[in-house]
């Protein structure tokens, strides 16, 4: 279990990386645009869809990382009262439902790259599965999280607390 914590954590490190630079091109190609387009009149026509692709990759990765990470969106007020066992229930409960959720964004993940695997995008010419490729990569990442959360071996991913383990 020690190697599938430590593999995910290279991992997940290696994915925080590439949605940060999803995020810096994405608004470096938005802020060139913006600039060619307002002052010369003049942009690319493939930005819009370079950006939506960086866009959805960003958003998809962070939300498999927030799910490793255990930041998601969680209303705990209604739960702060509850004894412990009725949490854990719940909180077993979560990880079932955040698990099927990852299976169900790799089925239909699939089913949407296959039903666009002949289409391509009008700008850059590239096939239209590459914007929805990253949903069953994600969604896998998401139900990899689930059972690792479920197991107790999540926790942050950040440099912190990789030197607090050593």
């Amino acid at each position: 279990m020690e190697l599938l914590r430590k593999g995910s954590r290279l991992l997940f490190k290696a994915l925080e990386w590439f949605a940060m630079l999803c995020m810096v091109a994405m608004t470096i190609i938005v802020f060139i645009d913006v600039i060619l387009r307002y002052i010369f009149r003049q942009g690319f026509p493939w930005t819009q869809e370079v950006a939506t692709l960086m866009l959805v990759w960003f958003s998809l990765i962070g939300m498999a990382i927030g799910v490793l990470e255990k930041i998601h969106i969680s209303i705990e007020m209604f739960t702060a009262k509850l004894p412990s066992k009725a949490i854990r229930v719940l909180e077993s409960i979560d990880h079932i439902l955040i698990a099927v959720f990852g299976g169900t964004m790799v089925y239909f993940g699939l089913v949407i790259m296959n039903a666009t695997r002949l289409s391509t995008m009008p700008a850059t010419k590239l096939p239209s599965a590459v914007l929805y490729v990253i949903l069953p990569l994600s969604g896998l990442l998401v139900l990899l999280n689930a059972v690792l959360v479920a197991a107790g071996q999540s926790g942050k991913i950040s440099e912190k607390e990789d030197k607090t383990d050593a």
